[in-house]
């Protein structure tokens, strides 16, 4: 399947000369028109060998593929329109094996035709440098037809997306039916790292509740247990589930494909053709047993006023020793057997975070002896003039590095830098938050004196009416 996305290119053209002429320097600072293209078209990336020959899978549309900066600057100085966005970058991106690499470079210089073809430029690379074959592609932004810009609507990602899956369909290519919500990048960096975000512990339940059941039934008392709550309606289109505390529900299929309503049925489907419709209950209930007492003869005999018999009702029908010792263990509460309390692992996760938080926010305050708010927003505005004092040391390395032959210790040195710059708008991040926390505070208790005081007003009033109507 395809996955698809745009983005602009913003900022000054300058060095980008160099930029294309070494290409080793095209992961440092300084995303222009020309840095862009040479990333596009990296001969160690598009380089094809076939059959003994070097092919490069770079194709340019109304420009010339070697030469694709200089065409597309030419068009952006006649029409005097060199600032702003610069370019429109953009990828297309195949699942791995589903397509050769002159299949994929075939597909993405159609896309572009039918995409910009009409009115920009554009340079279509193929990239083989990752598992996953995709195509890159580098847009003017101003119009060599008429001079006008790139119109960048919300529905411009919506179009390239519809393009690529009518492309895909006619190559008999899959496409993706239900694409995912786009993931923040402190969310992605989080999953990344392998901590507990809200989504993967989603995933967890849902695994889990996989392994362990065979019957839906037993699915949503499962991810009960673990803190969430299954909703799945025939009247609705995607099932969903939310945390008990009130969360906000997710869509299962957002959770990845194999955590989606297909693969929990065929989960469940093989635990119920593997070990029957109670599963959970035979591994995890210490009271379940196989042997079920046949007291009734027939299935009309089973019937106890049109319903089931209740454990009580039959256990009325029995007499003797039995009858007693059954009263006696509803009696001392043994028999029902009471649900185990159920422990809200969401809510629990969110107030231990939020402990962390306070934890940090109070070892910070303590370490830097502060006595009111003033001293705080003072410590954050000295902060952050040493932030643009590093800012302008670490833009100083920068630029040293991109000479021909950089100081030894200029990469050190500028590593270092981008620490300390880390360490100091963490704290800063810390001040503003100390900063906010005693500000809420304060209006809650406010809030709260004007609540006492005017309840403490009402309770005088009532008093005053009650001793006139004595007298």
């Amino acid at each position: 399947m395809a996955v698809t996305r745009i983005w602009a290119v913003r900022d000054s053209l300058q060095r980008v000369l160099d930029y294309a002429a070494n290409p080793q320097k095209t992961a440092l600072a300084g995303d222009g028109l020309a840095q862009a293209l040479h990333y596009a078209g990296n001969d160690a990336k598009t380089r094809l060998s076939a059959e003994g020959e070097q092919v490069l899978l770079v194709t340019g549309l109304h420009c010339r593929a070697g030469q694709a900066w200089a065409d597309m600057r030419a068009v952006q100085r006649r029409f005097g329109k060199t600032g702003g966005t610069v370019a429109l970058h953009a990828y297309q991106s195949f699942c791995p094996g589903e397509v050769t690499p002159r299949q994929c470079h075939d597909i993405g210089v159609e896309l572009a035709r039918r995409v910009w073809g009409s009115r920009f430029q554009v340079l279509v690379a193929t990239h083989q440098n990752t598992n996953c074959l995709h195509n890159h592609f580098v847009i003017n932004s101003v119009s060599y037809v008429d001079g006008k810009k790139y119109e960048q609507r919300r529905s411009q990602y919506a179009e390239l997306r519809a393009a690529s899956d009518e492309i895909c369909r006619k190559y008999r290519l899959s496409v993706v039916e239900q694409p995912g919500g786009k993931t923040s990048r402190a969310l992605y960096q989080a999953e990344h790292r392998g901590e507990p975000t809200r989504y993967a512990q989603m995933r967890a339940a849902i695994r889990y509740a996989m392994r362990e059941t065979s019957t839906e039934t037993d699915f949503a008392a499962v991810l009960r247990e673990r803190g969430y709550i299954w909703q799945s309606d025939p009247r609705r289109k995607y099932p969903t589930l939310r945390p008990v505390d009130g969360g906000r529900a997710v869509r299962i299929h957002r959770l990845g494909a194999d955590c989606d309503w297909p693969a929990i049925c065929q989960a469940l489907d093989e635990n119920y053709d593997r070990y029957g419709p109670r599963f959970y209950a035979r591994r995890h209930n210490p009271w379940y047993t196989l042997e079920v007492p046949v007291e009734y003869r027939s299935l009309r005999q089973a019937r106890y006023r049109g319903r089931w018999p209740t454990l009580w009702e039959r256990v009325k029908r029995q007499s003797g020793l039995w009858r007693l010792y059954m009263y006696y263990c509803y009696q001392l509460g043994i028999y029902p057997k009471r649900p185990a309390p159920r422990v809200n692992w969401p809510e629990i996760r969110a107030i231990w975070r939020d402990i962390e938080r306070k934890l940090d926010e109070l070892n910070f305050v303590t370490d830097h002896g502060f006595a009111d708010l003033g001293a705080v927003r003072a410590y954050r505005q000295q902060t952050e003039t040493r932030i643009q004092e590093l800012t302008a040391q670490r833009d100083a390395c920068a630029r040293a590095l991109r000479r021909k032959a950089p100081p030894p210790d200029a990469r050190a040195k500028r590593d270092e830098l981008t620490r300390q710059l880390a360490e100091l708008r963490r704290e800063v991040r810390l001040c503003d938050r100390v900063v906010d926390r005693v500000t809420r505070t304060r209006t809650c208790r406010e809030q709260l004196h004007l609540q006492t005081q005017w309840e403490r007003e009402q309770e005088q009033a009532r008093r005053a009416r009650y001793r006139g109507r004595e007298r």
